[in-house]
């Protein structure tokens, strides 16, 4: 009787003992899945939390942990159910609602994230990336004034937070604030400098602006962060071609090339950086590579036709101008060209009807007024041209030479005092040739 009753006391201290040591035991499994958390080694950590949890089931840390681990590994639905328990066992635990609300957000359940991380923000309200990540799901759902509020709590928390200036500048940007939205970005940029997204969002903004120079500095940046980048460098030779720097921008389109061999875009711009530079051969190659690429890409057509009217081939002009006009049936501007380069084969009642046909797609084409007076003018039809010079004149009121031969239509009506109005003014916008018409026509209008 004495043996069982010593049996049962070792029993009961055994017992007594392992109770005490469980919270050490799960302790201890805890601290070993959180190295391998550190290690990003997620599968081992969450073996060991679940130790520590079969140890202690109310392991709150244990549970958050796993929770965080199971994210990582994209355990979605393992992952709610820890940060469910975890919130059951303490329903004021800050990490678990913000935990929780990225999980969320990551399973694009935004209004239940919406409503996990305002209740953090109950418990906590020093957080500034409680307050950024409640304005990410604001955006998500459209609602940019509110989120703007909160991006500027986060930023006023932690003025260092170059996420948060990033992400305010895009709502900003949003709202209409590009000011606004530009400072953001360059804080950011400030703060981080290998923000990529940043820089793109800001290019944005420059080239509202016209701001080519500095748009082609934040593709430097990207392009320093990642040399594989291809539409960096076909981007940074777009506007390498808008200032003029036509070897720059040829030099990007390679580039733009080696990384992208079907890259349309790029044989295209390249083409016009070439024509450019007069090298007219070379940059037909490169449209007929575009045309390899897209047989139905009507701008290459059309600036094939642009490259033989600088070669002074109109009647080849003429013929791509009429391909172009194939694929892109209201494309003004080729019929515009067409115009021009028929008009230079002194066809004049087609190059006229060309004109009709620009002006039909583009009621304001300024320049297809002024082609079509020209040509009426050539074919003696002056009251038809000077209507045409007057709707020229009455959209592009500096150029001297639509005056002067607006006074030569009209003194072909015999309306003297008009013409020599119009030879005046023409040579008060600097074109010499008034004065000869001056002199021939109006020395003796007021005697």
């Amino acid at each position: 009787m004495k043996k069982w009753i010593s049996v049962l006391v070792a029993l009961v201290i055994i017992l007594i003992a392992f109770l005490i040591l469980k919270p050490r035991i799960s302790e201890n499994f805890l601290n070993k899945g959180m190295v391998y958390s550190d290690s990003l080694e997620y599968y081992k950590a969450v073996d060991y939390y679940s130790k520590a949890i079969k140890f202690d089931k109310k392991n709150a840390i244990a549970i958050q942990k796993r929770a965080e681990a199971y994210y990582q590994l994209e355990k979605e639905q393992e992952s709610l159910n820890d940060y469910n328990e975890l919130l059951n066992l303490d329903p004021e635990n800050y990490d678990g609602y913000f935990g929780r609300a990225l999980l969320l957000i990551k399973m694009e359940n935004f209004v239940n994230a919406l409503d996990d991380l305002s209740k953090a923000l109950e418990i906590s309200k020093e957080m500034p990336e409680a307050y950024y990540f409640l304005a990410y799901v604001k955006i998500n759902l459209k609602n940019y004034e509110s989120a703007l509020n909160d991006l500027n709590s986060a930023v006023e928390l932690d003025a260092n937070y170059a996420e948060a200036y990033h992400q305010r500048g895009i709502v900003k940007a949003n709202l209409g604030d590009f000011e606004g939205s530009a400072e953001d970005f360059n804080k950011s940029i400030e703060l981080n400098k290998n923000n990529l997204d940043a820089y793109q969002r800001r290019v944005k903004y420059r080239i509202d602006k016209d701001d080519y120079e500095g748009a082609i500095a934040d593709y430097n940046a990207i392009i320093e962060m990642d040399e594989a980048n291809q539409d960096a460098y076909y981007q940074r030779g777009y506007f390498k071609l808008r200032i003029s720097d036509f070897e720059g921008a040829i030099a990007d389109f390679n580039k733009s090339l080696e990384i992208k061999k079907d890259d349309i875009k790029s044989y295209k711009k390249r083409g016009n950086a070439k024509a450019a530079l007069q090298k007219y051969n070379e940059a037909l190659l490169d449209y007929d590579k575009a045309l390899q690429l897209n047989e139905s890409d009507y701008e290459s057509y059309y600036r094939k036709g642009l490259v033989y009217l600088n070669m002074s081939n109109p009647s080849k002009a003429t013929a791509y101008f009429s391909l172009a006009i194939k694929y892109k049936s209201d494309y003004a501007e080729a019929y515009y060209m067409r115009g021009v380069s028929t008009a230079m084969q002194h066809n004049y009642p087609k190059s006229i009807n060309d004109f009709d046909l620009a002006i039909k797609y583009n009621k304001d084409y300024s320049d297809a007024y002024l082609g079509r007076a020209v040509s009426l003018g050539m074919q003696k039809k002056h009251k038809e041209a000077v209507e045409d010079y007057d709707k020229y004149i009455s959209l592009i009121k500096d150029n001297g030479s639509a005056y002067l031969n607006r006074g030569i239509s009209k003194i072909n009506l015999n309306d003297y005092e008009g013409g020599c109005a119009d030879f005046a003014k023409a040579l008060e916008l600097g074109t010499p040739q008034a004065k000869e018409m001056i002199n021939m026509y109006c020395t003796n209008i007021n005697k």
